[in-house]
């Protein structure tokens, strides 16, 4: 198959890395080029952490706020679909594989622009941010 040219994006809560697929004709092998890395300070706090007192860290007994939790996440989901239509779009790439975790990927993937939905010519729910990068091709 014919990678090529392509972009990988894999991301999932915290991060967000985008690859350019080249061919290296000398080694007849593909190499992928980081081309973004971004991160969602966010994505790695606790929603306890956002929204205990600053000073003495009270803990409440009704526990954290979970509508609070899933707004951040929502909101979260938001930001990093927006990115990644960005990516696809200053890239224009011939297509492109994404890789984001199940529990939000089917939101992610609606959440993305008309453009970036039609650049995708193959998705997976897998977190595959902190795959070997010579491992990465191989999932697709």
């Amino acid at each position: 198959m014919e990678h090529n040219g392509k972009i990988i994006i894999v991301a999932d809560m915290g991060e967000l890395k985008s690859y350019k697929v080249q061919m290296i004709t000398a080694t007849n092998r593909y190499h992928l080029e980081l081309q973004n890395d971004l991160n969602y300070i966010e994505g790695r706090v606790n929603v306890s952490e956002t929204l205990s007192d600053g000073r003495g860290r009270f803990e409440h007994v009704s526990g954290d706020d979970l509508g609070a939790e899933h707004e951040n996440e929502q909101r979260l989901v938001q930001k990093i679909a927006e990115d990644i239509s960005k990516v696809l779009a200053n890239s224009q790439p011939s297509s492109a594989y994404l890789a984001f975790p199940t529990k939000h990927y089917k939101e992610l993937t609606s959440a993305l622009s008309d453009r970036a939905q039609k650049a995708l010519t193959k998705n997976i729910a897998a977190d595959l941010v902190k795959c070997p990068v010579e491992d990465l091709l191989s999932h697709f």
